[in-house]
């Protein structure tokens, strides 16, 4: 009888979104990421600011905290924080 050979499978992890923000903060229901882009124009470089919002969910905040510590600023002022 022949030995079959167990291969491992390396199950992908995604990458963390938190990672390298600019800002973050908690609304109501999300969890909001802002990055400052800066492009190239005509008259140098223009920076624009994007939002992307991840649901607040226990994965995303696991990642959240690994990445910014546990105490994160609630909506986009930052004067108010939450333990998380």
């Amino acid at each position: 009888m022949k030995a079959i050979k167990k291969t491992q499978t390396k199950k992908a992890t995604r990458p963390n979104p938190f990672k390298g923000a600019d800002d973050v903060y908690l609304t109501k229901n999300k969890i909001a990421v802002v990055r400052v882009e800066s492009k190239r124009s005509e008259r140098g470089y223009e920076q624009t600011k994007k939002v992307k919002y991840y649901a607040q969910n226990d994965s995303n905040l696991k990642q959240l905290k690994a990445v910014h510590g546990s105490k994160i600023a609630v909506g986009p002022s930052g004067n108010r924080y939450k333990n998380i």
